[in-house]
């Protein structure tokens, strides 16, 4: 009988282990491939204004410094449509991001973090199959002159994109452009 029950309880822990490493292979097997993000480039279209500013890192983390253009925007200006553009330049031709980004829209969000001296706002004016915001696409509203940081994250499979101070999930690029208004 004690033989029956060590034998059981051995059983049943292997059982346990078997199933731990099935599912820590199943969460191996479901990872996502790592996109080479090298430029980001937000293209801001409004009342006299038609610019791209770009993010551009080609030799990656650790080499050189990214080049980022400074965001130049009118103060007092509504309306302004920006759309985000995300590309891997190390590749012959360029590979186009955005587009993946847009069609697994429920696996991605964009989040942007303006310095709370950067005098604008913002609104996404895109959203996912579920309604929640992705931010390929936003609406900007410019007010007094000012400049500051503007920081642009994408987060990918995010878990609360309710929470967007903090939505989860790995982040794919965080990037910084300066911005002024003027």
């Amino acid at each position: 009988m004690l033989n029956k029950k060590i034998a059981l309880r051995t059983f049943l822990l292997a059982l346990l282990f078997a199933g731990l490493f099935v599912a820590g292979c199943k969460d191996n097997d479901e990872g996502t491939e790592q996109e080479n993000i090298t430029t980001v480039v937000l293209h801001f279209i409004g009342p006299g204004l038609d610019r791209e500013f770009e993010w551009n890192d080609l030799d990656g983390p650790g080499g050189n410094a990214p080049t980022v253009q400074t965001i130049e925007l009118p103060p007092l200006t509504g309306n302004i449509t920006c759309r985000v553009h995300v590309y891997d330049r190390s590749k012959t031709p360029a590979e186009d991001i955005t587009k993946e980004i847009e069609e697994e829209a429920d696996e991605h969000l964009i989040v942007y973090i303006p310095d709370a001296s950067v005098s604008a706002t913002w609104n996404y004016d895109d959203t996912d199959s579920k309604g929640k915001p992705l931010g390929i696409k936003t609406k900007w509203q410019t007010n007094q002159p000012s400049a500051g940081n503007l920081r642009v994250i994408l987060y990918h499979e995010p878990t609360n994109k309710d929470n967007l101070s903090n939505p989860g999930g790995e982040v794919d690029f965080d990037v910084t452009f300066p911005v002024r208004i003027q």
